[in-house]
């Protein structure tokens, strides 16, 4: 039996970042934004490759040069069956950007030295929209349950499972991660979680998020948390609550 685990590729290797990828039978996406999907028609144009996404990602993915019948239309309310893997689709929601994560872009020394960046990352932003349709993930396989969230936001009239083993929770988008997540933690109950989206991917309109101290504080309260770090193999293992 293989073990469930997540693997981190490193975005600065290309050539093993492509190869990784074009290796997938399925990719899942959780929502339009451009960086959630944007190398994606270049990465799949020559494989069989099928993208699972919902209705706007969709579109704008064929609109950038993505064939039709490689995108499988998804929906809350949808269960999959991708080889070995069980996937529920659940309505999610993007955070909201504050004014915290505003002042800490535009006071950047990033922004101050080259503004005209900034200005191109937020036509690019509003060229790959969301529309509300921000999906949340839960995915099982070999008796272990993983949820994925796209951004740090949940639909207050969706009914989530709790107590998944893992939780891959991203942490950027609002001036306190840690405070945002605090109500998504507390209403999943999760047995562990694995931080991502918290690097410095497209500055300036990102920023590397320390992770050390909230993932020390959740670990010695008993919720084992780690930051994924790039080039490494996580197993999904058991823990008890």
């Amino acid at each position: 039996m293989t073990l469930f685990s997540v693997c981190v590729l490193n975005p600065v290797h290309k050539a093993i970042r492509t190869a990784a990828f074009c290796s997938a039978d399925s990719v899942i996406v959780t929502h339009g934004h451009f960086d959630h999907i944007y190398d994606i028609p270049e990465l799949y144009k020559d494989s069989d490759t099928k993208i699972y996404t919902s209705k706007t990602p969709c579109e704008t993915l064929k609109s950038h040069g993505l064939a039709e019948d490689k995108t499988v239309l998804i929906a809350p309310g949808d269960e999959l069956s991708l080889g070995a893997f069980k996937i529920r689709v659940y309505q999610g929601r993007h955070c909201k950007f504050d004014f915290g994560v505003a002042r800490k872009t535009i006071i950047k020394g990033d922004t101050v030295r080259n503004p005209k960046r900034l200005l191109e990352l937020w036509k690019l932003n509003n060229s790959y929209p969301e529309n509300e349709e921000t999906l949340f993930f839960e995915i099982s396989a070999e008796g272990k349950r993983v949820q994925l969230m796209g951004s740090m936001g949940m639909d207050t009239d969706s009914d989530y499972p709790t107590h998944a083993d893992v939780l891959i929770l991203p942490f950027q988008g609002t001036g306190d991660p840690a405070q945002t997540v605090r109500p998504i933690i507390e209403k999943l109950k999760p047995r562990s979680i694995y931080l991502d989206h918290y690097d410095d991917a497209f500055p300036p309109l990102s920023s590397q998020i320390p992770t050390a101290g909230f993932a020390k504080r959740m670990t010695d309260q008993g919720l084992p948390t780690v930051a994924l770090r790039q080039g490494r193999e996580y197993i999904i293992r058991e823990y008890i609550i």
